[in-house]
């Protein structure tokens, strides 16, 4: 039982240096419970201490996840997605109509856009005219052109 624990333990500890978010709170129980040894007071005190919350990772540069678009478009429109979002920082739909309008304007008519967090999609697109694209942690936007 002992080799066990301490091979768990020394998982868990792989684990911990592998990922970059924080423990998970019951990956956190799970190792206060095979460190414990019962007539340790430091140990009694260790399993007292409050858990990390959970939290979310941000990155603070454009993630481009899928693009097919030329080099110029592509910048163009990389341009356009930290313009709407630096704008309209809480308004989803005013950055999808600021995009909409630019993309019109500037590539032709027929493109759609989708800003926010937490959606799902299944498109068809023209060839070369789509950019699917993370802002700022959470916030998604996806441009296509569809005639």
């Amino acid at each position: 039982k002992q080799w066990y624990q301490r091979r768990v333990r020394g998982i868990l500890l792989v684990l911990c240096f592998t990922f970059v978010t924080p423990l998970s709170t019951e990956i956190q129980k799970m190792q206060r419970k095979m460190s414990c040894d019962d007539n340790d007071p430091a140990m009694a005190m260790h399993l007292k201490r409050p858990l990390l919350p959970p939290t979310r990772r941000h990155h603070n540069y454009p993630l481009i996840r899928r693009c097919d678009m030329s080099d110029e478009m592509k910048t163009e429109a990389l341009e356009a997605c930290v313009t709407a979002y630096d704008k309209f920082p809480n308004n989803n739909e005013h950055i999808a109509r600021f995009l909409k309008e630019l993309m019109d304007k500037n590539f032709g008519c027929s493109w759609h856009v989708i800003a926010g967090e937490g959606f799902g999609f299944d498109i068809t697109h023209e060839t070369k005219n789509l950019m699917y694209i993370f802002l700022g942690g959470n916030m998604a936007m996806i441009l296509w052109k569809c005639s």
